[in-house]
């Protein structure tokens, strides 16, 4: 009986074939289609490629016949022994890649016991990693805790010193009661302030009364305040009150305010100088000369008189008229 090599050689020769075109056809390297036809199946990977690889050839040449197959079943069966002796995987080990046999990919059944062995393996690898990485958590956490602790007791001692330094401390007593501080003297709304006097003369009205009238209506729309440059007598009305009157001497001045109306009457208007709501208003008039000045909140008028009264008159005169106004 003719070999399998032998009728797959002798079929392409008749068909006047080359190795190198049915290498290009078949993708087989031509190295094995020349160990097929010399049955030198040493030189294949194993036996399912050697049955791969002469199915394709037979097939291509057109004698792929069942009556092929079986021979090559027989013939091929050896190649168990020369592939564990090449050092190739038997065909029947596990792990195996399919191998495409022309027709469709074969691959050889796993032996009984080695899908349970595999699982079995891939169990304990399971348990033996899920043991590592719960290993390497419990490592971390008590490395994290010892360092927490470890802050936790140095932090302890300073602590400590604190609360001893605190303790060395004196308690600051408190008295029981706590008397208020002595009252200040306020200072008065309208108030007279004195400088050294030129003059003996002084007015019959005492300064604290009329700094007990003036205090009274010190708060108002209006503000007034006349500074004398020379002995000056005057009278201040504010609202229709009297609030001042006396004689003022060099340095000393009179504060009133009013809330609609305020009159200042001057025995010397050159000697003053008269501030209204902060503002200086300028001369009233000249030296010796009797002035009223009257005031609103929001402007003022100097009224002259119409006879000339004496320099220090007790009483307003009867008749004046205005000559100045500012509005």
């Amino acid at each position: 009986m003719a070999s399998i090599g032998e009728i797959l050689r002798r079929e392409r020769e008749r068909q006047n074939l080359s190795l190198a075109g049915i290498a290009d056809q078949t993708r087989i390297k031509q190295q094995y289609l020349e160990a097929l036809e010399r049955d030198d199946f040493e030189s294949l990977p194993g036996r399912f490629f050697a049955r791969s690889f002469a199915t394709q050839y037979a097939e291509k040449l057109g004698i792929n016949t069942p009556e092929l197959q079986d021979l090559l079943l027989k013939q091929a069966a050896p190649l168990e022994i020369f592939g564990a002796a090449a050092g190739v995987p038997a065909p029947g080990a596990p792990g195996i890649s399919p191998v495409w046999t022309g027709q469709q990919y074969v691959v050889d059944p796993l032996p009984e016991g080695t899908a349970s062995a595999l699982t079995a393996r891939k169990l304990t690898a399971s348990i033996v990693m899920l043991v590592a990485v719960v290993v390497a958590c419990g490592a971390v956490f008590w490395l994290w805790q010892r360092s927490q602790l470890s802050s936790t007791s140095a932090s302890a001692p300073q602590v400590e010193r604190v609360k001893s330094a605190a303790a060395e401390q004196p308690a600051l007593s408190v008295p029981d009661t706590v008397s208020p501080p002595a009252a200040q003297p306020t200072a008065p709304a309208a108030r007279v302030e004195s400088a050294p006097p030129e003059s003996s003369t002084q007015s019959a009205t005492p300064p604290l009364a009329a700094q007990v009238r003036v205090e009274n209506a010190a708060v108002g729309k209006i503000s007034l305040t006349v500074v004398a440059r020379e002995e000056t007598w005057l009278r201040v009305t504010a609202d229709g009150k009297v609030t001042v009157e006396r004689v003022l001497a060099p340095g000393e001045s009179a504060v009133t305010a009013a809330n609609e109306k305020a009159r200042i009457l001057l025995g010397n208007a050159g000697g003053v100088d008269i501030r209204f709501n902060g503002a200086d208003i300028g001369s009233v008039g000249p030296r010796g000369q009797v002035r009223t000045v009257e005031f609103t909140p929001d402007k003022f008028s100097i009224v002259e008189p119409v006879k000339k009264p004496v320099a220090e008159p007790s009483t307003e005169p009867e008749t004046q008229q205005p000559v100045a106004s500012n509005n």
